[in-house]
């Protein structure tokens, strides 16, 4: 397991030699033990229930300075936060820095932190590609990080408000234009996408670049996204008016995944945990498949009726749940080993 961690860790250097300040910290996976719990329904989550992103990913991502933290203080803040009863944000979220509702807080953590990992994971392009989410309990209205800022700089704080119309209802800068139109038009169409993400992650990429984009249910994580892929080979150019966004709404027709030709893709989600799963085992799946058709031998296609069994099993079973949270605990201490944070001490 050592030399399985090791090896991935290797591969994972690039994306994890990052200025300090645009580290981000691991002590949520130190701050405490706390056993593992489903990821629910975004709309669902009560204080009890819920899963913290963010303390999973990147519990600092609200620090205006962005700047290294150890545990103990991380512990120490929270410890202060929780015996105050000034808020009922749990723990593991940090202290807000802005004048907002627990649930607008911890929206904006969770997401803050996906930008942070999907940019370790190399998933961003420059300061293009958009992440949302919806903000609980403002119908209408969803999150979305400021245009010119690179993923590794995205904190609770700075992300932008939105509303619909286009209106910056809470945040300094606006959105890039085709950020607004295709997810804005997503989240009102498919109210229960509480997540939509959209990047141009290479593999995946490279498969929606092919005259038959089609991923073949050659592996284990290709079955995760059997019959829930969007496949839109109509490529228009940039999406900056709402007819195009429609469209792209209609296409995905509830699907979870959206796959443009010669674009890139879109997933939508319930939470934004799931969002980071899709998006992960989306792109490892396109790149097994873009090696595999490198040989030039031919496939071997996994049985239908196996297909749909497994799928079902990893979207509706308790066992996806579990492995969602697993992912994240996984992966995010991988990104985030780094030097800075070899003193963080397990409990």
């Amino acid at each position: 397991m050592t030399g399985m961690k090791m090896s991935i860790r290797t591969a994972l250097q690039p994306h994890c030699r990052l200025h300090p300040r645009h580290q981000f910290s691991c002590a949520g996976l130190c701050a405490g033990a706390r056993p593992a719990v489903p990821i629910s329904s975004f709309a669902q989550r009560t204080t009890a229930q819920s899963t913290c992103f963010a303390a999973v990913v990147a519990p600092d991502v609200a620090e205006e300075s962005a700047s290294a933290q150890t545990a103990e203080h991380t512990n120490n803040r929270a410890t202060t936060q929780q015996s105050s009863g000034a808020s009922h944000v749990e723990s593991c979220y940090p202290t807000k820095t802005i004048n907002c509702s627990d649930e607008e807080w911890k929206a904006r953590v969770d997401l803050a932190a996906l930008y942070r990992v999907c940019h370790n994971h190399g998933m961003n392009e420059g300061i293009n590609n958009h992440l949302t989410a919806t903000m609980p309990g403002m119908p209408g209205h969803f999150l979305v990080f400021a245009f010119g800022l690179l993923w590794s700089e995205v904190t609770a704080s700075n992300l932008l408000l939105m509303d619909s119309k286009g209106n910056v209802v809470r945040g300094e800068g606006h959105p890039e234009a085709t950020a607004f139109w295709i997810h804005s038009r997503l989240h009102d169409v498919h109210p229960a996408a509480a997540c939509v993400v959209h990047t141009h992650q290479p593999w995946t990429t490279a498969l929606a670049c092919l005259s038959d984009p089609t991923l073949p249910m050659i592996h284990q994580n290709s079955m995760r996204f059997y019959n829930d892929i969007a496949y839109d080979k109509e490529y228009n150019g940039l999406v900056l008016d709402e007819d195009e966004g429609n469209r792209i709404a209609k296409v995905m027709d509830g699907r979870r995944v959206h796959l443009h030709a010669n674009h890139g893709v879109i997933i939508a989600t319930e939470t934004i945990g799931e969002a980071f799963d899709y998006l992960y085992y989306l792109e490892r799946a396109a790149e097994v498949t873009i090696k595999a058709l490198s040989t030039g031998k031919p496939l071997k296609l996994i049985d239908e009726v196996v297909c749909a069994t497994t799928h079902e099993k990893f979207v509706d079973s308790g066992i996806a749940a579990e492995v969602r949270l697993l992912a994240l605990v996984v992966h995010s201490a991988l990104v985030l080993h780094n030097e800075a944070y070899r003193t963080l001490k397990a409990a």
